[in-house]
């Protein structure tokens, strides 16, 4: 598999199974441990690290990303394209064992996208 830009070593397809239902175990700890914005954040990376399909790795990675999000009742976070770079880079520096940056920054993209929200909030009432 390859991601456009970056030198990520997946796993082999051997290793999917066990590895997704790792992730599947994992689930109920993480949310129970982690707050829910740091929990969706781990789910995302844990996911697209794991890398089960050919592709739509990353777009199923935001999917339950937001479904951790919304569950806790967080609003639907995108991560725009202009900060594709920066995210490949911390999904980089997370394979090397360091979580902290990917999840810094999916905590500015979910704080940012409720200032959206409370944006359009604001501007509806004005109306």
């Amino acid at each position: 598999m390859i991601i456009t830009g970056v030198d990520f070593k997946f796993p082999p397809p051997s290793k999917i199974r066990p590895l997704i239902q790792e992730f599947v175990k994992d689930i109920p700890p993480l949310r129970k441990k982690y707050h829910p914005v740091e929990y969706s954040a781990l789910i995302h990376l844990r996911f697209v690290n794991i890398h089960p399909f050919i592709d739509g790795n990353g777009r199923t990675a935001r999917l339950l990303m937001n479904l951790a999000l919304l569950q806790a009742g967080y609003v639907i976070t995108i991560i725009p394209p202009v900060l594709r770079r920066e995210y490949l880079d911390c999904l980089k520096v997370s394979t090397w064992g360091d979580n902290k940056p990917f999840i810094s920054l999916i905590v500015a993209m979910v704080y940012e996208s409720q200032k959206d929200y409370l944006r359009i909030l604001q501007i509806l009432n004005e109306k």
